[in-house]
């Protein structure tokens, strides 16, 4: 069961903002995430924490945070009671903050649990607790990558964005400026954590959209060369069947036939 008291999201106070509660019969649970750098005492300890920290409050224990450094404070928050095991016994570290590997993902959570609450839909709390496993999930996920170095999990973000767009031309130079290195120690560095070099990387990527391309598009294979990154139809032939072992055409006459 998970009952939820209050959910909201994209809440701002100013910069003197302190929220502080040590009412020991509190019995609701609360998780919260940052927008902005905050502070948290626990057991006496104080916590400067960046933009996008999270945290989960159990009952009974104070409560004190605020914003920190002149900053205004801004966070998502959900108030609520529960005997899920999920939550009462997940692997965050309860009432301790953390800062978080996708902000912007947990962030889409609180906003859909806080619409969920507020319609009266036939799946309502079926839908809340699935979305709240998700969230524990993604904060698990947090907790994980922290444990990366930062400049792994940097690989990892320029990584996934050449996936999501290996059409565009991209630059081995300007890939490892992201991350302030050497083209060099960029090319040791993605092998190291991926086995393969980041060129056969982008090939395959985009001979895997071509594929897609041929089998569920009528484009031409002109365009499709294109749309994956090659300026010339020759060149983008010769290494669609290098990687495939035959050529875009030959791939697109398989596909009809499949179907």
């Amino acid at each position: 069961m998970i009952d939820i008291i209050y959910a909201t999201y994209d809440i701002g106070h100013d910069a003197n903002f302190i929220y502080h509660d040590e009412n020991p019969a509190r019995d609701w649970w609360l998780i919260m995430q940052t927008h902005s750098k905050a502070y948290f005492i626990i057991n006496g300890q104080k916590y400067i924490m960046p933009a996008e920290t999270a945290i989960l409050y159990p009952p009974h224990i104070p409560l004190h945070y605020g914003a920190y450094d002149g900053e205004a404070f801004n966070n998502d928050w959900i108030r609520f009671y529960t005997d899920e095991s999920f939550i009462t016994d997940c692997k965050i570290p309860i009432g301790i903050p953390f800062e978080l590997s996708d902000y912007n993902f947990t962030h889409y959570l609180f906003k859909q649990i806080a619409s969920e609450n507020f319609m009266d839909n036939t799946y309502k709390q079926s839908s809340i607790r699935l979305l709240f496993r998700l969230m524990l999930h993604k904060l698990e996920e947090s907790l994980f990558y922290s444990s990366i170095y930062t400049q792994d999990r940097d690989l990892m973000a320029i990584r996934l964005e050449l996936k999501n767009n290996p059409g565009y031309p991209w630059k081995i130079a300007q890939l490892a400026d992201k991350l302030h290195i050497s083209v060099g120690y960029f090319h040791t560095l993605y092998r190291k954590n991926f086995g393969v070099s980041c060129t056969e990387d982008l090939i395959n990527m985009r001979i895997e959209l071509a594929k897609d391309y041929l089998e569920h598009s009528t484009l031409t294979i002109y365009a499709i060369a294109l749309n994956c990154g090659y300026n010339n139809v020759e060149h983008f032939s010769r290494q669609f069947k290098k990687n495939a072992g035959i050529s875009p055409g030959e791939y697109r006459k398989k596909c009809i036939h499949r179907k």
